[in-house]
């Protein structure tokens, strides 16, 4: 990514035309205007061609046609040279702190970490994460003390330790101490590990649900069978975390997760990231890749004795699982269950920001058309993750974060990969 030098902050009396003949006092003082720029506000079916985007101390206050009688005639502007915006993209499922490279552990736990792989998810337009299982503490540190607008750092929301308890009782107990960090979500694993170890039961898990509820705390459920999935649903849970690969969605899982309004995270490519590396894969030579990829990194998947990890059993289920876990996205899409942005990023050799770009790819190759897509990567993914009263569109109020791109991506969601510049809070995020 590259940096474009024509973002420049310049007075909008110099360059605004006299047409925008509005009272100044209609507006704070202190706006930035985005100009030039095709819209599309996250809300609306279609983009808003030759508007501006206005904003007030890192927020939205109004998207303005640039021949709008009412154009403020004061504040400064940002040309955006007749490029798109759209709203900041948010991975409803990630993971943020636990690990580095290809090494995973307290070792490699710091607040240095967290940020770094915050800035690295806002280079690549994810503004906003939420991290669900396992984040080291400091994780928690940097969500409650960051500035994220003015640091170029994606908005961090997490869940913390994933609970694993083998009774109501010690399901109570995990509960109660979790929320002493004051998590955003509660994490679970419904999953035997195809078949090596013991699954959580179905006593135990709504125990666990029932006692994050009582704390106001939705919670978020990794799964990989639909028998799974529905108990999970009909105990009350509230977001599968993963896509069922198993079998066949059916009927019953549908109008179960339609009644409750349950969402779904497929997180396609973490099922990609169970056996790719056996041999090199094509993105290694991706631009778009390889702009924020650590050469060492690289350089170590490709050593055969690496390689070996992504082979076996796991590796030969999940490659067999994708093409139906895809299928069974699209059955849920087109039901009308909102799916969600979601990569399981983070965890070692899930690439952060790359893979969110990944996984919209695949989305829309299984079936779902690009405009559908950019609406799971924001509106669905902060309506489902319940942080949409101020993030996912653009509307008065909410904050402003946005994407601009070279090319349209209603054509193509590949075009998000055109990024010309990222704001948090109307903030314009470094190095790009």
């Amino acid at each position: 990514m590259k940096t474009v030098n024509y973002f420049l902050v310049i007075s909008l009396t110099v360059l605004l035309s006299p047409i925008f003949t509005a009272c100044s006092d209609e507006y704070p003082e202190d706006i930035i205007i985005f100009t030039n720029t095709t819209i599309w506000d996250g809300a609306s079916v279609s983009m808003q061609e030759n508007s501006a985007l206005v904003t007030h101390q890192g927020r939205v206050l109004e998207v303005l046609d640039m021949n709008d009688p009412d154009f403020p005639e004061h504040g400064d502007i940002v040309d955006l040279n007749n490029h798109y915006i759209v709203p900041g993209l948010i991975n409803a499922h990630g993971h943020v702190g636990m690990a580095r490279g290809l090494e995973a552990g307290p070792e490699v736990h710091s607040e240095e970490n967290v940020r770094e792989q915050l800035a690295l998810y806002a280079r690549y337009g994810v503004t906003t994460v939420v991290s669900l299982g396992d984040e080291p503490q400091e994780a928690f540190t940097v969500r409650d003390q960051a500035d994220f607008s003015s640091n170029g750092l994606a908005r961090l929301f997490m869940s913390g330790p994933v609970l694993n308890p083998d009774s109501p009782d010690e399901a109570f107990e995990q509960v109660e101490n979790l929320m002493q960090h004051n998590p955003d979500w509660t994490k679970i694993r419904v999953d035997d590990g195809l078949g090596t170890r013991e699954k959580m039961p179905p006593e135990v898990y709504s125990a666990v649900i029932d006692a994050s509820h009582n704390h106001g705390v939705p919670l978020a459920a990794h799964i990989v069978y639909l028998e799974d999935a529905k108990g999970i649903i009909e105990n009350g849970g509230d977001l599968l975390a993963h896509s069922v690969r198993d079998e066949p969605v059916d009927s019953e899982l549908i109008n179960l997760m339609l009644e409750r309004d349950i969402c779904i995270t497929p997180t396609l490519t973490r099922e990609v990231s169970v056996y790719i590396y056996e041999n090199r894969p094509d993105f290694f030579d991706d631009p778009f890749f390889l702009a924020e990829a650590d050469p060492d990194v690289i350089d170590q998947l490709q050593q055969p004795d690496v390689q070996e990890r992504y082979t076996g059993e796991a590796a030969d289920y999940f490659r067999e699982a994708l093409p139906l876990a895809k299928e069974n996205m699209m059955r849920m899409h087109n039901s009308g269950i909102r799916v969600a942005l979601g990569t399981d990023s983070g965890p070692p050799a899930r690439f952060q920001g790359y893979f969110e770009h990944m996984e919209m790819e695949m989305m829309q190759e299984a079936g779902m058309t690009p405009a559908e897509v950019l609406q799971s990567a924001t509106r669905y993914a902060a309506e489902c993750m319940q942080i949409d009263d101020e993030l996912g569109t653009l509307e008065e109020g909410k904050w402003a974060d946005f994407v601009v791109t070279e090319d349209n991506p209603f054509d193509d969601i590949r075009n998000l990969r055109t990024i010309r510049g990222v704001y948090i809070g109307a903030n314009p995020v470094p190095g790009i």
